[in-house]
């Protein structure tokens, strides 16, 4: 009778979330969560990022790491499959609100 190899595991990156958040100039910044084993890495508006190992554990750690290391404000952080959930959509045009607050706010200080 003749052996099978072993099964082989597919470990392949899959993007998991989505990061929203203001950045230093006053504009919304959309970040990809992609995932790979344990190896978490952000694209999107700021480019590429790789997150520090002890923040890839979920999608708490991943808005903080967003906003600590990326300097991003405001940052909400939504799983892949619940971007257009009314909460979520309400807090995405909150975001964008404050994110025009705060544009205004930093052309009003560069004026004087």
């Amino acid at each position: 009778m003749a052996m099978r190899p072993p099964a082989r595991k597919y470990d392949r990156e899959e993007m998991v979330a989505y990061l929203h958040g203001i950045d230093s100039k006053g504009d919304v910044v959309h970040l990809l969560v992609h995932k790979k084993g344990s190896k978490v890495r952000f694209t999107g508006g700021l480019g590429q990022h790789d997150v520090a190992p002890q923040n890839s554990g979920d999608l708490e750690a991943w808005v903080h790491e967003a906003q600590t290391v990326c300097g991003l404000a405001d940052v909400m952080g939504v799983l892949r499959g619940w971007t257009h959930t009314p909460e979520n959509i309400e807090k995405f045009d909150l975001l964008s609100a404050n994110a025009a607050a705060r544009k205004k706010e930093l052309e009003a200080s560069t004026e004087l």
